[in-house]
């Protein structure tokens, strides 16, 4: 009978310590408690504030290229005079509010000699136009040109511009 409690409590016993012992796996990946916490999701950088709208009258410049203006013998169509000058004049709104070009009064030597209206140039704020400019007369002499330009802006605010006095450089 002792023998039979023996095999019991061997069998017991090994039953027991078999329960208690476990195998642990290795961590593949350190656990939640050994790693730092997640960097959060970067945030899109914010955009950039829009430009201020422009604002106030709409102001306009005119430049002339070239100035002085050589004497050419070039063809102008419609004048059979044998002096000619040709120039580029570029209008450009520097003002706040778009402008709308009419009317445009051409002088030659200090005498009005032409008007041109219903022009319709529309200048956004910052926008430019160039105009092909041509003189042709009978004397090789040197003159003088200017163009003076006259509209208004969005706001109704009238606007009249003359241009650079242009050289026309004698033959």
């Amino acid at each position: 009978m002792l023998r039979t409690y023996r095999i019991v409590f061997f069998c017991l016993a090994a039953f027991v310590m078999a329960g208690c012992g476990s195998i642990e796996e290795s961590p593949t990946a350190p656990t939640p408690l050994d790693s730092p916490a997640p960097a959060p999701a970067p945030e899109p950088a914010p955009a950039p504030a829009p430009a201020p709208a422009p604002s106030g009258p709409g102001v306009l410049s005119i430049a002339i290229s070239p100035n002085p203006v050589s004497w050419s013998s070039e063809n102008i169509p419609g004048c059979s005079l044998p002096n000619t000058w040709r120039y580029d004049q570029t209008l450009t709104n520097t003002g706040g509010s778009t402008i709308t070009i009419s009317d445009r009064a051409d002088s030659f030597d200090g005498v009005q000699v032409s008007t041109r209206s219903g022009l319709g140039i529309v200048l956004e704020p910052g926008a430019e136009h160039k105009l092909q400019t041509r003189w042709c007369s009978a004397n090789s002499t040197e003159h003088r040109a200017q163009t003076t330009f006259s509209g208004s802006d969005a706001s109704g605010n009238r606007i009249n511009v003359a241009g650079p006095v242009v050289r026309l450089a004698a033959r």
